[in-house]
């Protein structure tokens, strides 16, 4: 239970969340255009592209946030 506290403070410390953020509008946007920019640039997305889009993004948001967390976790820096 310890250890998962730990990390729900990692995975929510503004260092991962900023990161996070930063890796899924940037891998979002490409994903977003290689899925779908032909609907992107003529206009034609329904809302059921806007929430594959979405989804995307919050896979995106998990791996990286994982990603961090794990790393923070197998090499935390001294105090």
């Amino acid at each position: 239970m310890a250890a998962f506290k730990i990390a729900l403070e990692l995975w929510l410390s503004k260092k991962i969340l900023y990161r996070s953020i930063k890796t899924v509008l940037f891998m979002g946007t490409i994903l977003a255009f290689i899925n779908h920019g032909d609907l992107i640039i003529i206009g034609a997305l329904t809302a059921e592209y806007w929430i594959k889009m979405g989804l995307t993004c919050l896979v995106l948001d998990f791996v990286a946030s994982w990603t961090g967390n794990r790393a923070q976790m197998e090499n935390p820096e001294p105090a």
